[in-house]
């Protein structure tokens, strides 16, 4: 009788067995990979789609700044927060000159050939109750940007699904900011911006690193599913043919 050198059925499913086991093995090394790709990516888009949905500028309304009350239409917000209320107008007109204009205080504090065109008091209501009010008289603060000033006028909390009115009465006769396009305008507080863009940094670089690993472990599984079906096929064949 000779020797029979080829592979047997036994042989054939220990090989596959063994297979099966290295596969179920790293699919799980796999699949911890995967979810560590994939959980952070979803937990950080999940939370960048999220805040463009935010309603964060609810009121931007122009106004004449002539004597006489402007009431702006019922409106809600989806953010809950502190928000301003401020007059923006536009540089069309001399910067020191738009600043004396508008009332606001400056570190250098120049002379005023002109007489703030700001002299104004305002209510914001909820559902038709007074909640808030306030006067130009007690807020001076002012915000700067490439193409407009603002002159700050209050501060209020707004709460998310509310429906809010605000009634702003001008005292004297500010049309002399006509040519700055005024607007009234009600904002979140500078803060969320920064709050946001200090928590998106520290998210995005979280969610960046863990993804790495998650990477790492996707490609180790890959390589080392590779190298053990090579060695075992090796093995098999040196049974074979010994």
């Amino acid at each position: 009788m000779g020797d029979n050198t080829g592979p047997t059925s036994q042989d054939s499913s220990l090989a596959g067995g063994i297979l099966r086991k290295m596969h179920i093995r790293i699919s799980k090394i796999a699949w911890t990979g995967a979810i560590l790709v994939v959980a952070p990516a979803s937990v950080f888009l999940s939370w960048y789609a999220r805040l463009q949905t935010r309603s964060t500028r609810p009121v931007y309304l122009p106004v004449s700044l002539t004597t006489g009350e402007v009431k702006s239409s019922d409106f809600k917000t989806n953010l809950s927060g502190q928000y301003t209320l401020t007059v923006e107008a536009k540089k069309t007109i001399p910067f020191e000159t738009l600043n004396c204009l508008l009332g606001v205080s400056t570190l250098s504090e120049p002379k005023c050939d002109h007489v703030s065109a700001v002299k104004a008091r305002w209510m914001l209501t909820d559902s038709g109750k007074a909640i808030h009010q306030g006067t130009s008289d007690t807020d001076d603060v002012g915000t700067w940007s490439q193409d407009t000033i603002e002159r700050e006028l209050g501060t209020f909390w707004l709460q998310s699904g509310h429906s809010y009115t605000i009634r702003t009465q001008s005292l004297i006769d500010g049309g002399s900011l006509a040519p700055t396009d005024p607007h009234l305008k009600i904002e979140i507080h500078p803060d969320y911006y920064e709050g946001n863009a200090f928590l998106g940094y520290f998210l995005f670089r979280w969610c960046k690193w863990i993804g790495i690993v998650g990477c790492a472990i996707l490609a180790f599984s890959g390589l080392r599913w590779a190298w053990e079906k090579r060695e075992l096929r090796q093995g098999h064949s040196n049974v074979a043919g010994g």
